[in-house]
């Protein structure tokens, strides 16, 4: 991913969490729509990136809607093969489950995460994954 793309977003998310911690929910609005407004300018252009889905997913506080962000963000990733994204859109996806209360479903999608994160670096990410694979199989 180019740098200014990244920066854009982390910029963007930081504002967000800035609103949110102020409870300026108009604010928070506002900067979620740039985010927005950042991945339908970026969608289906070589700065596209599944890093940009993801982070408007999770800020998106409709669980269904965000659903279909992570898809984008997951067909993103897998377009570009970047399976550390694959792993982290389905890890989203699946705690977007826990808090629907479908713990098959998440168990699926942790799953899936799973698979994904067998050939990535990040132990963090991994351990995440097997973290909520405990939790799931343990409920």
């Amino acid at each position: 991913m180019k740098a200014p793309l990244y920066n854009d977003i982390l910029a963007i998310c930081q504002e967000i969490a800035n609103a949110s911690a102020a409870d300026n929910d108009e604010l928070r609005l506002s900067h979620c729509k740039k985010l927005q407004v950042l991945c339908a300018t970026s969608q289906n252009t070589p700065k596209d990136h599944p890093l940009q889905w993801e982070a408007l997913a999770d800020f998106t506080e409709d669980g269904e809607q965000a659903m279909d962000i992570y898809e984008i963000a997951l067909a993103t990733a897998e377009k570009l093969a970047l399976p550390t994204y694959t792993a982290s859109a389905y890890l989203a996806m699946a705690l977007r489950q826990v808090e629907f209360e479908e713990p098959d479903q998440a168990l699926i999608f942790a799953n899936k995460a799973n698979d994904a994160a067998q050939s990535i670096e990040s132990e963090e990410l991994k351990a995440e994954i097997t973290e909520l694979l405990t939790q799931l199989s343990q409920a």
